[in-house]
């Protein structure tokens, strides 16, 4: 493939190349929101940096020091377990946000 049109040829590229952009965006626009719900509880500029980029640092360090291990494990358990172990995380986040403002999905 020698030009971004030969790429884009390909079937299977566009597809992942939206899906891969979409969750870029996301994942900006969610950093930027919590950083801006930081802000406004703590009024920190510094928690709210870090609360925008932690994710990121955290990406960059667990790439630099886990990326060994993708060499020794199935791909589809690998990602299985990440999307099992995000989706952990994410449910001990939304945690507090339950106890302090009930919802239907919360009361269940």
């Amino acid at each position: 493939m020698h030009t971004y049109g030969a790429l884009f040829r390909t079937p299977e590229f566009p597809p992942l190349f939206v899906v891969v952009c979409a969750g870029a965006s996301a994942s900006t626009i969610g950093g930027l929101a919590l950083a801006t719900i930081v802000f406004a509880g703590t009024g920190s500029p510094l928690l709210s940096a870090i609360s925008m980029f932690g994710p990121a640092a955290a990406q960059l360090l667990g790439a630099t020091l886990l990326l060994s291990v993708a060499d020794r494990v199935p791909p589809r358990a690998a990602l299985a377990t990440c999307a099992a172990l995000s989706a952990c995380c994410l449910a001990v986040l939304a945690i507090p946000a339950c106890r302090s403002r009930p919802c239907s999905a919360c009361s269940a």
